[in-house]
């Protein structure tokens, strides 16, 4: 059983003592001396196991081991201690005292190895113990921090923003010994000799101890990156005056310290992914680092989490300053357009009422042609004019002071003082060794370590009096620092675009905590407020009141605030027309230019015009750009992304619009309702197909052939816009055919229905062939006047809305549909006419002319429907049946007045001269005195089709067909 040794072990001479040993050689192996020595180490032992309480020195254990290990020597395996010879050979040589040393000098070595790997693992925990504690403390300060940073875009945090960049520096540098535990573990570990004997069973422990405090040490840069980006954001709201020297140097030398830290950090992981290659013998360091990827254990950890954490480039730390800044500047500026006295009075006085986007369009085109030809004699009256927003009158604030003056004066001398100690205290803006990634091979770069090299970037401490001293005394020196505020105040700029556009949205950010008499969000504005914004701003832009790079951004802000309010209003017209597809009952509308049209077409309607605001305005910015001596702040790309957010909801509108009329068409068609179908057909569908050829008329100009793009973004874009382009000209294509058709539709169905009607309602037979001697007929029949309820006058209740021209087209279809269907009737079933019932036909012809002029109010429609050439053949032909022959004899015994044969004959010349398709037909003087009651004469001209017909269809005097009798045919005779 083994004793651990709690006292103080004797010195190596005091065993001993009689002589001293020779440090090179085995002591002497004589009887005195063997004894003496079994003695004292006896006596000594004792002391240790039973007596001794106190504690040993280290430094006396190790001087009494080194001793020993002069006379001992330990073999392996086994770690048996054995004398050493004087020749210093390996075999075995026998010592009476030799064996109880070398048992005490093992236990020695046992105590001194155990020691050693305590203290080595208290080493290496108490380092982990401190890398967890301060990983912990970097997660609370990023917290802390992203706390603040949430209150401030709130508008809740109250307190004086203070960052804890302020101490960055410090932070940095305990960062940079968390980095550096690793490689205090692996000095410990090579340095301490007792611990050599125990590296192999100490390597597993050893690379669970790397991998923690790698992933400390990955944890610690992340969190760190964290704490400087949100610690960024936060130190530029803090207030300019209270922000000294001392603090902007903490800022910068700590930045530089993050940075040379992830350098150091990605040097060593390059020499580990090296080290691995010559360890399996890999010429391609890719699959190395592959295959640690792949790992599933190296998937979904921490282990890797430093590996994304790039070195923050002094750029990057000017934008975020700048973009946190501009924020103040947007604030400076919503308020100084919606706060002031003028336009608060404005919004409270003024009654908004709907937004009239057509004809804000007519005034856009009107007012962007006034600003290409204005001079500057004319740019007062050009403002004026800018401020009138349909009735309303925009206020005026072009008297009020720009508040960018003194925002721009203090930034400068912000961002100068913050170069000044960048320059002086780092080397951030110097340009140090880049760490290239892998080529495209996948080897890895080479890493210069060269002492030049080295010396060029080396920094001091502040107190070192080797750290440099630099001054902007130079001329290179003050270049570059007017070149860098330059460039801060361009980052500024930009940032301040995109945040005054989002503060519209998100107005509560740097304001009161209260909200009362303020605009809120943009989408709930009325479309004639955010007009009156637009501009507004215009105004101001032509006025030259703020700085050139903020009325870039006020431009950008104004067509934004168009384009979105555009949007939402198509929204609502849009969902307005969806809803009444369902429930529209078609009934006439009035329009402000005096048509007509279904209440689902005027929303439509409604829904091109705010798009078509967009389109133009957009139209004449690319052509000012191209047209303009200098190059346009806005590239094509810019245009047609633009564009791309509009030409979707155009080609919804009017993909809504054809589908609307075709099924409406269809619809009524089907039904027989002609109010609807006439009203759908001749009116909305017009004003539909309008619409939809003027957007493909706008939007025309946008397109071009992809070969003439000079990038790739610029050819995805317009391959994206020719797409949407050709599916619009499609729409537009179908919206022109389908009025063509469903009124071929409707004269077919028309001419259908006569048919029908003719069929069953006209009389046959007796009634026109009455031979009787009263007087010729003077009432219409039955027939004609149901067929005129029948056919023609829903045809007139259905026009009545209608323009001039969309009357005449439906009424002279459905009027010719029914004399062409009459005419072919009479035709088709052969009725023989008698002189009574080609008057009594006449007087049916006559009473549809007189019904037509009774119920037709408006004369142009009037008098070009009885003008119709239908009625002239329609006469001629009746005409035609009353010239029967004379039956002789009869006229000159009785002298009674007319009978049931006409009183003029026909002769055979006559007959020939009309024979023919399409003859005119003349006569020398009135039929009789009843064909001049009625207006007609045989002086009139009239073109019949087919005079032959209706010249067989006379009762005296037709055309008839004879046959022979069988027994002239040559095959009786045969």
């Amino acid at each position: 059983m083994t004793h651990t040794p709690v006292g103080r072990l004797p010195a190596l001479q005091s065993i001993g003592r009689a002589f001293a040993l020779d440090q090179d050689d085995a002591p002497e192996s004589d009887e005195e001396l063997e004894s003496s020595f079994l003695d004292i180490l006896s006596t000594t032992a004792t002391t240790l196991d039973d007596s001794y309480q106190g504690s040993f020195e280290i430094q006396d254990a190790e001087r009494t081991a080194t001793a020993l290990g002069k006379s001992f020597k330990v073999f392996n395996p086994g770690h048996h201690v054995c004398k050493r010879n004087r020749d210093h050979a390996t075999s075995f040589t026998h010592c009476a005292c030799g064996v109880a040393i070398s048992c005490k000098y093992a236990r020695l070595r046992t105590l001194m190895e155990q020691r050693a790997r305590l203290e080595f693992i208290r080493d290496y925990t108490t380092r982990i113990t401190s890398a967890r504690s301060f990983v912990q403390q970097l997660e609370a300060i990023a917290r802390e921090e992203y706390q603040i940073w949430c209150a401030i875009k709130r508008d809740s945090y109250t307190e004086t923003v203070f960052s804890k960049l302020e101490s960055l520096s410090a932070i940095c540098e305990e960062t940079r010994m968390l980095v550096y535990h690793w490689n205090s573990v692996k000095q410990h570990l090579h340095t301490n000799k007792w611990l050599r004997p125990l590296l192999p069973s100490l390597s597993l422990e050893i690379k669970q101890v790397r991998l923690v405090l790698t992933q400390y040490r990955d944890k610690a840069i992340w969190w760190l990156d964290k704490v400087i980006r949100i610690g960024l954001e936060v130190f530029a709201h803090t207030e300019l005056g209270d922000v000294t020297q001392e603090m902007l140097w903490n800022v910068a030398r700590g930045a530089e310290d993050f940075n040379s830290i992830i350098m150091s950090i990605q040097q060593t992981d390059v020499h580990d992914i090296e080290t691995q290659c010559c360890l399996y013998k890999l010429h391609d360091s890719s699959t190395v680092r592959n295959h640690l990827s792949v790992q599933p254990s190296n998937s979904n950890t921490a282990r890797y989490l430093g590996s994304s954490v790039k070195p923050i480039a002094f750029g990057r730390i000017l934008n975020i300053l700048a973009s946190e800044r501009s924020k103040y500047a947007a604030k400076l500026t919503h308020a100084y357009f919606t706060e002031t006295e003028e336009f608060v009075n404005f919004v409270s006085s003024s009654k908004f009422e709907d937004y009239s986007w057509e004809g804000h369009y007519n005034d856009s085109k009107k007012s962007s042609s006034d600003a290409q030809t204005s001079d500057y004699q004319s740019c007062s009256s050009l403002s004026s004019s800018i401020l009138k927003v349909g009735p309303i009158r925009a206020p005026n604030l072009s008297k009020r002071p720009s508040p960018m003056i003194d925002f721009g004066q203090q930034e400068q001398q912000f961002v100068s003082k913050f170069l000044t100690a960048v320059c002086q205290s780092t080397n951030l803006m110097r340009k140090g060794p880049r760490v290239h990634g892998p080529t495209k091979d996948g080897a890895l770069p080479k890493i210069s370590n060269s002492k030049k090299h080295v010396s060029q970037n080396q920094t001091f401490s502040r107190q070192d009096p080797k750290r440099k001293s630099v001054t902007w005394g130079d001329a290179a020196d003050i270049s570059t620092k007017l070149q860098l505020t330059t460039k801060y105040m361009d980052l500024l700029w930009q940032a301040f675009s995109r945040n005054i556009q989002d503060l519209f949205h998100c107005h509560i950010w740097g304001g009161s905590q209260t909200v009362q008499g303020r605009l809120g969000h943009m989408i709930f504005y009325p479309e004639a407020l955010t007009m009156v914004l637009v501009h507004m701003m215009q105004q101001i832009c032509i006025k030259d009141i703020f700085p050139s790079n903020a009325e870039q951004a006020l431009l950008s802000l104004a067509k934004k605030l168009h384009a979105t309010s555009a949007m939402t209003s198509w929204d609502l017209f849009v969902s307005q027309a969806l809803a009444s597809m369902l429930t529209d009952k078609c009934r006439p509308i009035p329009l402000a230019d005096g048509d007509y049209s279904t209440l689902t077409t005027k929303h439509l309607f409604d829904a091109y015009q705010p798009l078509m605001g967009v389109v133009a305005n957009q139209k004449v910015e690319e052509k000012s750009d191209k047209t303009s001596s200098t190059k346009g702040t806005h590239s094509r790309s810019d245009h047609l992304e633009s564009l791309l957010p509009i030409l979707p909801r155009l080609l919804v509108t009017c993909d809504a619009a054809l589908n609307w009329c075709h099924m409406k068409t269809h619809q009524f068609l089907a039904s027989w309702s002609l109010g609807s179908f006439l009203l759908v057909t001749q009116c909305d569908l017009k004003i539909l197909a309008d619409q939809t050829r003027q957007v493909q008329c706008a939007i025309q100009p946008f397109v071009c052939d992809p070969y003439q793009c000079s990038s790739q973004l610029e050819s995805q874009l317009n391959s994206l816009v020719n797409e949407m382009f050709q599916n619009l000209a499609d729409i537009c294509g179908q919206l022109q055919t389908l009025s063509g058709i469903k009124m071929k539709q409707y004269s077919e169905r028309s001419s259908h229905m006569a048919i029908d009607y003719f069929q069953g309602a006209m009389p046959l037979g007796k009634v026109w062939r009455k031979k009787s001697n009263q007087e010729f007929p003077s009432d219409p029949n039955q027939y004609i006047e149901q067929a005129l309820e029948h056919l023609i006058e829903p045809v007139i209740m259905g026009v009545g809305q209608l323009k001039t021209t969309a009357q005449l087209g439906a009424l002279s279809m459905a009027v010719m549909a029914m004399c062409e269907t009459w005419m072919q009737h009479i035709l088709k079933e052969k009725i023989k006419f008698s002189l009574y019932g080609a008057h009594q036909l006449l007087i049916d012809v006559m009473r549809v002319r007189t019904w037509l002029s009774q119920y037709l109010q408006n004369e142009e429609v009037k008098q070009s429907i009885l003008a119709l050439d239908i009625f002239k053949s329609l006469t001629g032909a009746v005409i035609l049946l009353k010239r029967q022959p004379r039956r002789r004899g009869i006229g000159a015994i009785t002298g009674d007045g007319p009978s049931e044969y006409s009183t003029s004959s026909m002769s055979d010349q006559s007959r020939g001269s009309i024979s023919g398709g399409l003859t005119p037909f003349s006569g020398s003087e009135c039929s009789s005195e009843h064909d001049q009651d009625l207006g007609i004469c045989d002086t009139d001209n009239y073109t019949i089709p087919n005079p032959e017909a209706w010249l067989a269809l006379r009762v005296h005097g037709g055309a008839r067909t004879w046959k022979l009798p069988t027994c002239f045919t040559r095959d009786a005779v045969e």
